[in-house]
């Protein structure tokens, strides 16, 4: 029998196995004593020239458990993530058409540059197997279900693509922006598999029949350098006059360069917190000949992130964005970000609490708890304080930072005017001053865009810094920008903003802080109003009918309170 037909084999003993499960605990749930079935997940499978789709690979890497009883399923925890769903988040394909319309001489170009990374699976295989660009819009692009790229498309950043990045180039800014190496001259059936374990014979050899893939120790899985593959973007821009291309790229997203400026690379990696360690010993796979031995050190595939708000939206409009994620995988992603939100990322201190000659005076102290910039990455992302003062009678008598239903922030110049933005502040004395922890893109003629192409410089950038950045030394390419490059308060892990406020009575005043946070802030969402056009522009009307539906509403990260003395 052929390498080809054993792997049909044990991949359909394997299926039949599957479904033999989900019909046990189908007809459980019939049962009105029993506790009602779990909803299930169709992960795509396909084997494919160069990758095997989520769904062959979730075959064994599915009903894993930890020692303690946990589902530490890979296929589970990734199919509800942002990675998992990068060919299908909406505003990202409403983004790439605003990107064509703008640029339409570099439609091929811009589609495969952006497919490189949010659907990496299909563009790699157009990109190895014809040389030729992946078309991602319109009648015959990867978004249409009749695209032969269709299923690899919307498998997004999955299993195949990232165990299968060899060590070639990464670090180095030649293995950046989408510039990861995959094998394309090996045999299907000889594909090399990167993982951080030594494998198991039987094990490697059971893997290679059902899938092809020969089973390797790859430390740069586990490394920082893997992810900056991606999450390292330097883009190409226009200058807004001429309309020619610049001979220089514009640093668009930098996690990993604000982290190597950081204390944290020296004990952890991009991995440590986005992929934590299971507690204890846990398993790796579910099925196999011998079923596989309990490990230690086994990374959970959560990929957390800051992003609730694209999850919520993939769960309203599942359906139409042919989601495999179940809705309770994708409210544990969104339950499990919004405590990493809360519980990692910053603190809030009310400090220096005053009143004299009438005016109440307070700092609040920002400390950050995370290894790069907050926000950090795509640049539609933001953080803010929202500072409440109330009277002894509870009435507000100063508000700075609040927002408004469509997910504005009240008092934010770039909110209201696109081509003006909210500096940094250090010190707070109006209600229309907002402190906002941003990036805000400009396009040649140092006017604020949210376009990606137009973009050739930051404006600002006063996002939050890790511990160990130090603002006066590090290159351009992560850079302090605006104010708080001179702000002697704005410091590696943390920021200081005084508050003074006039006052008519000091007893009984009481401060409130919160710190809130957006992953797509209203000016990104409403710059594309004007291209939604149903026959040039769907995915922009789509996805804007989505915004409409699915408030805008920021989560929340730290509060702190204060009392007047």
């Amino acid at each position: 029998m052929s390498l080809t037909a054993v792997r049909l084999v044990i991949l359909g003993i394997a299926l039949i196995g599957a479904s033999l499960i989900f019909l046990v605990d189908s007809a459980a749930g019939q049962d009105a004593t029993a506790t009602p079935a779990p909803q299930y997940m169709t992960l795509p499978i396909e084997n494919g020239q160069y990758f095997d789709t989520s769904g062959v690979c979730a075959t064994c890497h599915i009903n894993s458990f930890d020692e303690h009883g946990n589902d530490i399923s890979f296929a589970t925890d990734w199919a509800a993530t942002m990675m998992g769903n990068s060919g299908r988040d909406p505003y990202w394909r409403a983004g790439l058409r605003r990107e064509v319309l703008e640029n339409p001489d570099f439609s091929d170009f811009i589609q495969d540059k952006c497919a490189t990374c949010h659907m990496p699976m299909a563009r790699t295989t157009v990109n190895l197997a014809t040389g030729e660009y992946l078309q991602v819009l319109g009648e015959g692009g990867a978004i249409d279900p009749n695209s032969p790229y269709h299923l690899l498309a919307l498998d997004s950043v999955s299993c195949t693509l990232c165990h299968q990045i060899t060590p070639d180039h990464l670090g180095t800014r030649e293995g950046t922006s989408g510039h990861y190496t995959i094998d394309g001259t090996t045999d299907p059936l000889q594909r090399v598999i990167y993982g951080p374990f030594l494998p198991d014979a039987a094990q490697a050899a059971f893997m290679q029949a059902s899938t092809g893939g020969v089973q390797t120790v790859g430390e740069h899985i586990s490394d920082s350098e893997l992810c900056a593959s991606c999450h390292t973007l330097y883009t190409p821009y226009f200058n807004i006059e001429t309309r020619e291309l610049a001979p220089v790229e514009f640093q668009e997203q930098m996690p990993y360069e604000e982290w190597l400026h950081s204390d944290y690379r020296l004990n952890q990696s991009c991995q440590t917190c986005h992929m934590p360690v299971v507690d204890g010993l846990a398993s790796v796979a579910s099925l196999g000949n011998p079923i596989p031995a309990m490990r230690t050190e086994v990374s959970q595939h959560t990929l957390l992130g800051g992003n609730v708000y694209l999850p919520r939206i993939l769960q309203v409009f599942s359906e139409e964005l042919e989601v495999t994620a179940t809705d309770e995988q994708l409210q544990l992603y969104i339950d499990r970000t919004r405590e990493q939100l809360q519980e990692d990322t910053a603190r809030l201190y009310v400090q220096s609490v005053a009143v004299t000659d009438n005016v109440l005076s307070f700092d609040v102290f920002v400390q950050s708890l995370v290894g790069h910039k907050f926000p950090t990455a795509y640049p539609s992302r933001r953080t803010w304080l929202h500072v409440t003062v109330r009277d002894a009678g509870g009435n507000v008598i100063f508000e700075s930072g609040g927002f408004n239903a469509d997910g504005s922030i009240i008092g934010n110049d770039n909110d209201e005017n696109a081509m003006l933005f909210e500096p940094h502040y250090d010190l707070v004395t109006s209600p229309d001053e907002v402190q906002i922890y941003e990036p805000v893109m400009g396009d040649t003629s140092g006017n604020p865009t949210t376009t990606l192409l137009l973009a050739s410089q930051y404006l600002k950038d006063n996002r939050i810094l890790p511990f160990g950045f130090d603002k006066n030394v590090v290159p351009v390419e992560v850079a302090v920008v605006g104010d708080a490059l001179t702000d002697p308060d704005f410091i590696g892990g943390s920021d200081r903003v005084t508050y003074q406020i006039p006052v008519t009575a000091a007893q009984g005043i009481t401060i409130e802080v919160e710190m809130l946070y957006q992953t797509l802030g209203f000016r990104w969402a409403d710059n594309l109003r004007s291209y939604a056009d149903p026959e040039a522009a769907p995915e922009i009307v789509t996805f804007l009918r989505y915004y409409e539906a699915v408030p805008n509403t920021p989560e929340l990260i730290a509060t702190a309170t204060g009392l007047v003395p």
